[in-house]
């Protein structure tokens, strides 16, 4: 039985409903997060409503983070659909508006929180590697969204549809500049001579939670990290090359359009750091068992 929270209600999915008026539906406004769980932990939730925050505001939505009650909605609701293992959303909408454009919401903001089982395909992608193509849509990097992750997600989704109806899976995204961004829904890095690049903020890439963790991860295991400008000629001419984000955590990059990465597996650097991301969660988990 499929439960989620919306506005700490929580509802069977076919009795959930939001306004038909909200501002997330009608234009777009509002801000989500996906966060992992594994064992019943909500893992970095701190960095995740860190960001959520920042996106709400950003927006202008009249809501208060309150981490203490959002973490306890996000332990109901896995238990309320028996998962201990799971991917987690919370979305911040700006609730019901009214008819003109710039008018004052009619209602507080709506809050969604829902839980998924993880997607098993992640672990085969993990040993196989994903193939990634270039968009033909370009990531604006001046734009105040490339901050955080916006309900506007069109552009990502037309991303990723263009890859996977061309064979691959997923999609690189070019900014402005020409230069990476991001892929549609994840962070890229690239290893050279064993360093690791990834796209500066400023390039249109996402302040992810894992790329936050991973460029941690190289300063603790003595691999020197970059964020620095990377064309499309870095990633051919990689050694290797992986992508993030909390649901896949760690997955290489093995193909570019029709170009090999690397030898076409996943490399000693990026199987170093997903091994030390797997030694932290442990670490996590185990602490909050003992605790």
């Amino acid at each position: 039985m499929d439960v989620i929270c919306i506005n700490g209600e929580f509802l069977t999915l076919d009795r959930a409903r939001v306004s038909a008026t909200d501002g997330g539906l009608l234009r777009g406004e509002g801000a989500f997060e996906t966060l992992r769980a594994e064992s019943g932990q909500v893992l970095f939730a701190s960095e995740h409503f860190a960001r959520l925050s920042h996106g709400v505001r950003l927006l202008e939505i009249p809501w208060l983070l309150e981490k203490e009650a959002l973490l306890a909605q996000c332990e109901q609701v896995l238990d309320a659909n028996g998962l201990r293992d799971a991917r987690l959303r919370i979305t911040v909408t700006r609730g019901p508006v009214r008819s003109q454009p710039m008018a004052e919401s009619e209602g507080e903001p709506t809050l969604i929180v829902t839980a998924t089982a993880p997607d098993d395909r992640i672990d085969e992608a993990r040993a196989a590697g994903w193939r990634v193509a270039t968009a033909p849509y370009v990531r604006n990097e001046r734009s105040p969204l490339c901050s955080f992750k916006s309900t506007s997600y069109a552009e990502s989704m037309l991303a990723r549809r263009y890859a996977v109806r061309n064979g691959f899976d997923e999609a690189l995204l070019l900014n402005t500049r020409g230069f990476l961004a991001e892929a549609s829904m994840a962070n890229v890095f690239v290893v050279r001579e064993g360093d690791v690049f990834t796209p500066r903020l400023e390039d249109g890439a996402l302040p992810g939670v894992m790329r936050a963790r991973v460029l941690s991860l190289c300063s603790a295991e003595g691999i020197e990290a970059h964020e620095a400008p990377v064309a499309m000629e870095d990633l051919y001419s990689a050694s290797e090359a992986f992508l993030t984000n909390a649901s896949i955590q760690i997955v290489p990059a093995v193909q570019a359009g029709e170009r090999m990465v690397g030898d076409g597996h996943a490399g000693p650097v990026t199987t170093a750091l997903y091994q030390a991301h797997r030694r932290g969660v442990e670490r996590i988990v185990n602490a909050a068992r003992e605790g």
